[in-house]
């Protein structure tokens, strides 16, 4: 005589292995949210780096000019001169001749804006490889200089704000910058000082580039 089965014993089984079956397994590979986010930033940071370095080497060139480090440098001599306007003043536009200091081709038709030189008069000057020409000074160095660092800082506080969009990163009165988690606890005491030094020295430049010129407008 068969035995009876227990009501929903099969079932139970074939029921238990479905259910098994259709839960979804989460895989090794699979990808979290935090980790969405931390690879987000991480390629938001590589592009405000390469588009730093990019801009960087607009006044970086200026520099390399005004300081007489790149470029040919020779005498520029003014034949016609003229003052146009220019925002609330005026500036002196001048053209002339440029005549490399050590041979190379002349240029006779070479102008030069907010100059100070006069008809007759000479400076010197320095010829770019795009052939364009640029004042070497002072002022001019400074003010390269003052861009570089301006974008540098620009850069920095840029990077300072992704550190602190994660949401285990704490700042609180009282608590330490250095306790936050790894990397964020070594990268935002590191950002915030090179942000502070690069402002700092960009207006430094800044100043210096101001009192130069005004020194040499007196004098």
């Amino acid at each position: 005589m068969p035995v009876p089965r227990e009501r929903g014993q099969g079932m139970g089984r074939d029921g238990g292995s479905a259910r098994t079956a259709a839960r979804p397994e989460r895989g090794a590979g699979s990808v979290t949210g935090p980790a969405l986010r931390g690879v987000a930033g991480v390629l938001v940071a590589i592009g405000v780096l390469v588009l730093a370095g990019r801009l960087m080497l607009f006044p970086f060139d200026g520099f390399r000019y005004a300081a007489g480090l790149a470029g040919t440098t020779g005498t520029f001599t003014a034949a016609q001169c003229h003052t146009v306007p220019s925002g609330y003043g005026s500036r002196r536009d001048c053209t002339g001749t440029f005549v490399p200091a050590r041979g190379g081709a002349v240029d006779h038709v070479v102008r030069v804006t907010a100059t100070r030189v006069h008809v007759g008069g000479s400076m010197t000057m320095r010829r770019r490889s795009d052939g364009g020409y640029a004042q070497p000074g002072l002022s001019n160095a400074a003010l390269g200089l003052a861009g570089v660092f301006g974008i540098g800082s620009l850069a920095a506080l840029a990077l300072l704000v992704l550190c602190v969009l994660p949401r285990r990163v704490r700042l609180e009165p009282g608590v330490p910058i250095r306790s936050n988690p790894r990397p964020w606890g070594t990268l935002l005491p590191l950002l915030g000082w090179s942000f502070a030094v690069l402002a700092g020295t960009t207006v430094l430049c800044f100043v210096a580039a101001i009192l130069v010129a005004l020194g040499q407008a007196i004098f």
